[in-house]
């Protein structure tokens, strides 16, 4: 587990937000700039830290299995020896019991869903072999590496559709986009893992080496406030842009995880409608909104179980410096994705995954334990 100096303190920190942050912090946050969201990484962090709890519980009760997610913050080993039932314990106390759930529960269906769409773009045609998966504000997501895992013993990733046709990681890349610091800070993450992975003699994979000095995954950094996404994607070499596959053989998978609350809608709007211009028709975008009526929980309204706890995580994200500003309804959002030139198929929550993913492993939430602030959708580019 990666220990650096001041791990304890940092981690203490990390653990009491709720209570660290002065008023004067609080009034600073007065202006959204496009993308503003990837200039921090807190709640970036948080994610990373539910996916190292998801990986420390018993094999049989994992949804996923994360072997890089505690390098990606301070304090891992701290949460390490916690374990997971303290760690719970810890969230319930702040009133944010089923959050983990919430957060992992979006972990495996995006991994599901991404798997999903390269095997259905694989069963389109053959000429489909070639394939790239976008990580819009990756943070420290880490599922460049965690899904490439059907290795041969070659090293070499190959994915096998439904008909049977294949394709060699060759043929596919991951481009992960976010801002310069963060994505400075993930690269430094991903050398201390290769490191360790390198200097382990029980390891003869070395797939994170593999994978970056291949630049089968790659990192694109992309100030959202001053450069231009469009531009700087079809200028990296590893992209391939709808104007330069004129076959349109590549198709993309287009990542937009816990992204969209944070920033004003327009941002969203003029993000996606850059992807749209450079991505080919049929690609996939999959993508997360905060439910509207999830900002209906701070009026004076009597709150349900339900709103108190979205209460309480609204104000985590607050304190923390990364707000909730952005809601949509079902109706509106697949309405602003059709303006944007995507074609909503299917939007579903927690709780149509809680029995699929959480009542197989021994997990399942009673109605007052979901949270189901966020839903989860598939569109295709039309």
């Amino acid at each position: 587990m990666r220990v650096d100096k001041n791990t304890s303190d940092r981690c203490c920190v990390a653990w009491v937000t709720t209570v660290q942050y002065t008023h004067q912090q609080q009034q600073q946050q007065h202006s959204y700039h496009i993308m503003s969201f990837f200039s921090k990484d807190g709640t970036a962090q948080g994610v990373a830290k539910v996916r190292h709890y998801e990986s420390l519980l018993p094999t049989e009760q994992q949804l996923y299995h994360d072997p890089y997610a505690y390098g990606m913050f301070p304090g891992s080993y701290i949460q390490y020896l916690m374990g997971p039932k303290s760690i719970q314990w810890m969230y319930r106390v702040f009133g944010l019991g089923g959050l983990i759930e919430m957060i992992s529960v979006r972990t495996r269906w995006l991994d599901d869903q991404v798997i999903k769409a390269r095997r259905e773009q694989l069963h389109l045609k053959k000429e489909y072999k070639n394939g790239q998966l976008i990580i819009l504000g990756a943070g420290y997501d880490t599922r460049g590496f965690r899904l490439l895992d059907l290795w041969n013993e070659n090293n070499e990733n190959i994915i096998t559709s439904d008909n049977g046709t294949t394709a060699s990681s060759s043929a596919f890349h991951v481009i992960e986009v976010d801002q310069p610091e963060v994505q400075e800070k993930k690269e430094q993450n991903m050398q201390w893992l290769m490191t360790k992975e390198t200097n382990d003699s029980n390891n003869s994979n070395h797939t994170i080496a593999h994978l970056m000095e291949s630049k089968k995954v790659s990192f694109l950094p992309v100030n959202f406030v001053t450069d231009n996404l469009q531009e700087k994607l079809t200028s990296h070499e590893q992209f391939s842009s709808s104007s330069d596959n004129k076959q349109h053989t590549t198709l993309s998978i287009i990542t937009m995880e816990g992204v969209t609350q944070y920033i004003p809608k327009e941002a969203t709007a003029d993000t996606l409608k850059k992807m749209h211009n450079i991505v080919s028709v049929g690609s996939t975008l999959l993508i997360t909104y905060v439910d509207q009526d999830c900002f209906g929980a701070t009026t004076s309204t009597p709150p349900s179980s339900l709103s108190v706890k979205t209460q309480n995580m609204m104000q985590l994200v607050s304190k923390v410096g990364e707000p909730w500003i952005t809601g949509f309804t079902p109706g509106h959002f697949a309405s602003f994705l059709q303006q944007c030139g995507y074609q909503v198929q299917s939007d579903t929550t927690l709780s149509d995954y809680n029995e699929e993913y959480l009542g197989v492993v021994g997990r399942k939430l009673s109605e007052e334990e979901m949270i189901c602030a966020e839903r989860f959708v598939v569109a295709n580019v039309i």
